[in-house]
C-alpha cells in the first residue's frame, strides 16, 4: 500500500494517564477515503485513540502520522481536521450564525460555503437562535456544521449518537453517506454499531487499549 494513499498512520502508540494504560502499543493504517468506526467497552482506549488523531493529546509512545506528516508538528495538519465530540465548542451566548461566523473567520471561509450544510440539517429555522436555548440535538447538529466549516480532510467524531433523537441520528447518517466518494476520511468512535454501521464501512474492536479485531461490515 502506497504512503500517499494512507490518511493515518498509527505506529506503536501507548498512552498512559499515571497508573492507567490507555493504549498499549496501537499500531494502524488507516486508507483515505475509508469510513471507519473504533468500537468497544468503556475504557477500550477509543476516545483516547480518536484524541490523539485529533492532535488533542500526545501518545506517551509512539508516532502518529496524517496524510504524512507528524501529527504533533505544526498547524498544517489541524487545519485538515474536524472534530466533534461530546464537548460542544459553541459558545452558549451566540446564535448558531454568531458562532459558525466565528469560526469560519478563523479559516477564511464566507458564510455561503457553509449554509448547504446548515440546510442539510436542518438548522436554518434556529439559525439566528442562542444556543443556550437549542435541544440536544440541535446543538449537536450546529456543533458538526462548526467542524465540517473548513471542509476538512479527516472528520473524526466521538460518540455521534449518544444521547440524539432517532430523528438526528438519521440526518447525521444521511449526511455523512453524502460526504462518501469525496474522498474524505471519516473516523467515528462509538457503541453504537447499529447506527454506526450505516454510515461506516469498516469496524476497528479494542479492549483494555489493544486492538482485538478488524472487521468490515
Amino acid at each position: 500500500m502506497h504512503n500517499n494513499n494512507i490518511a493515518v498512520k498509527i505506529t506503536a502508540v501507548s498512552k498512559r494517564y499515571g497508573y492507567l494504560q490507555a493504549l498499549k502499543s496501537v499500531s494502524l493504517r488507516i486508507k483515505k477515503g475509508e469510513f471507519l468506526v473504533f468500537s468497544g467497552p468503556n475504557g477500550a482506549g477509543k476516545t483516547t485513540l480518536l484524541k490523539i488523531i485529533a492532535t488533542h493529546i500526545s501518545p506517551s509512545s509512539g508516532t502518529v502520522k496524517i496524510f504524512g506528516a507528524d501529527a504533533l508538528k505544526g498547524s498544517e495538519t489541524r487545519r485538515r481536521i474536524g472534530l466533534v465530540t461530546h464537548e460542544s465548542f459553541l459558545y452558549d451566548e451566540l446564535s448558531i450564525r454568531e458562532n459558525l461566523l466565528f469560526y469560519a473567520n478563523l479559516f477564511s471561509v464566507k458564510e455561503e460555503d457553509f449554509l448547504d450544510t446548515v440546510d442539510f440539517l436542518g438548522l436554518k429555522r434556529w439559525y439566528d437562535v442562542p444556543v443556550k436555548q437549542l435541544s440536544h440535538g440541535l446543538r449537536k447538529r450546529a456543533d458538526i456544521v462548526r467542524a465540517l466549516i473548513h471542509n476538512p480532510d479527516l472528520i473524526l467524531l466521538d460518540e455521534p449518537f449518544a444521547g440524539l433523537d432517532t430523528k438526528t441520528c438519521d440526518l447525521l447518517i444521511d449526511y455523512f453517506k453524502s460526504q462518501e466518494g469525496t474522498g474524505k476520511t471519516l473516523l467515528i468512535s462509538s457503541h453504537s454499531l447499529e447506527w454506526s454501521k450505516k454510515i461506516c464501512d469498516k469496524v476497528v474492536m479494542l479492549d483494555k487499549g489493544k486492538i482485538v479485531g478488524e472487521m468490515a461490515f
